[in-house]
């Protein structure tokens, strides 16, 4: 396995070992759609965002599913693959794409209702392999271009077996997408076309990459071993920033005062107010996973954890409070629908809450 939680399953324990059988399983759900389902808001989701008013959340099989009346009633989207997807985001209310397992980038163009595939691992390997081909890498100030082509060659040898695990969506031609080992995909031109960015990200050992954000006029990445990455430059390159703790970041953001929060493994969350430079612990009354957060329209900051804990702060994350009231279950994404409420997706599907609760 990539990474197994702090517990011992749940979200990440969802990654696929990698090798040639994974490989080969990997190669037949490329090439087999998703199948419908009865309750496609009970199945297991791992990310949601919005698509103008529109919730849409993705998961595993390839589940995609879609809300137009804030989450209280979901349909299922035509997906062409049966892997396990992790992250989705919008351009426009019509345009986004999705990731996740065995290198696979998906497209839509009506909001959710159907897909088609742009990438497969396959391709991405074949791509990955070019980019460590290229002679202008034995010039490269890049940490890791001395083992680009060792790199590429475990990437071919082991096969599609490679996840995406998080995506910046820059516009309706600007896209990236992150996964395992540094895995890392740009396209320019809406997905027409797609090349290898990895060597673009100033990480010697090829860290997975499990969390993307824009935060203000910056590009941000988080990954294992507590590292984080920024971008000044418009994502041409990624250079690391201050060590905040020696544990896997899930996620990053950036909240209403300009201040960072990374958060992750075993109740792990720092807070930076300077950029990055350094980093202040701030203590979560929990010591699971969090695996997402979400700054509302309100400024208030959320965070969720894969034991079913809901964290809220009012002073742009300096202190968290334990939400009360909520079932506990296992939590893997969220988001803020048009109506304020909250729709909370993981092991056990849909989860919705009225924005009432935060106030309780």
């Amino acid at each position: 396995m990539l990474l197994v939680s702090a517990a011992g399953a749940g979200l990440f324990s969802l990654l696929p070992a990698t090798g040639r059988a994974a490989a080969h399983t990997g190669i037949a759900a490329l090439d087999t759609p998703s199948i419908p389902v009865k309750s496609p808001a009970s199945v297991l989701l791992v990310a949601i965002n919005r698509a103008g008013n529109r919730l849409v959340a993705v998961g595993e099989h390839g589940v995609i599913i879609y809300s137009d009346d804030n989450g209280l009633s979901w349909a299922q989207g035509q997906v062409p693959v049966n892997v396990t997807l992790t992250c989705v985001a919008f351009a426009t209310p019509q345009l986004g794409w999705a990731a996740g397992h065995f290198g696979v980038i998906l497209i839509t163009s009506d909001a959710g209702k159907t897909w088609t595939m742009q990438l497969n691992g396959i391709q991405a390997n074949q791509l990955t392999q070019q980019a460590a081909q290229d002679p202008a890498v034995a010039s490269s100030a890049c940490p890791c271009a001395a083992l680009a082509l060792v790199r590429a060659a475990h990437f071919m040898d082991e096969g599609p077996d490679k996840p995406f695990l998080s995506m910046l969506v820059l516009g309706p031609q600007h896209v990236m997408v992150f996964g395992a080992y540094r895995m890392t995909m740009v396209t320019t031109d809406g997905g027409k076309s797609w090349v290898d960015w990895s060597l673009h990200i100033y990480d010697k050992f090829s860290h997975n990459l499990y969390g993307a954000a824009v935060i203000g006029a910056d590009y941000y990445l988080c990954a294992e071993e507590g590292l984080v990455f920024c971008s000044t430059d418009g994502g041409n390159t990624f250079l690391p920033l201050a060590p905040t703790s020696p544990v896997t970041l899930f996620g990053i953001m950036g909240a209403g005062d300009g201040s960072l929060i990374v958060y992750g493994v075993a109740g792990t969350c720092l807070r930076s107010t300077d950029g990055g430079q350094s980093w202040t612990t701030i203590a979560l009354a929990s010591q699971d996973d969090v695996t997402s957060g979400r700054v509302l329209r309100s400024g208030t900051v959320l965070l969720i954890t894969e034991a079913g804990a809901l964290f809220k702060s009012v002073d742009n994350g300096a202190t968290f409070t334990l939400v009360p009231g909520v079932t506990p279950l296992p939590f893997f994404d969220l988001e803020e629908a048009a109506d304020n409420a909250l729709i909370l997706v993981g092991g056990a599907g849909v989860t919705r809450l009225s924005e009432t609760i935060l106030n309780s």
